[in-house]
C-alpha cells in the first residue's frame, strides 16, 4: 500500500517538474526564468529518482515474499 502512494507522489512530482519547467518559458525576467527551471528540473530529478527506488524497493519485498513462502512450503513438506 505505501508503494503505491509513493509511487503516486513521485509521478506527481515529475510532471509538476515538467510544468515548471514549461512555465519558465514563458517568464520574462531572467532571474525568474533560471528559478523555475532549477527547480523544475530538481523536482523533476527527485521525482524520477523516487519512482525508481521505489520501484526496487518493491521488487525487494515481492523477491523476499516468495522466498519466504519457499522455505515454508520446505518447512512443512519436512
Amino acid at each position: 500500500m505505501f508503494y503505491k502512494i509513493a509511487k503516486t507522489l513521485s509521478v506527481t512530482a515529475s510532471i509538476i517538474g515538467i510544468m515548471m519547467m514549461a512555465g519558465a518559458c514563458s517568464v520574462k525576467s531572467q532571474e525568474l526564468f533560471y528559478l523555475y527551471a532549477a527547480l523544475g528540473i530538481t523536482t523533476l530529478t527527485t521525482g524520477a529518482f523516487a519512482l525508481e527506488y521505489f520501484r526496487i524497493r518493491e521488487w525487494q519485498y515481492r523477491k523476499r515474499k516468495i522466498r519466504e513462502a519457499r522455505e515454508h512450503a520446505r518447512r512443512e513438506a519436512a
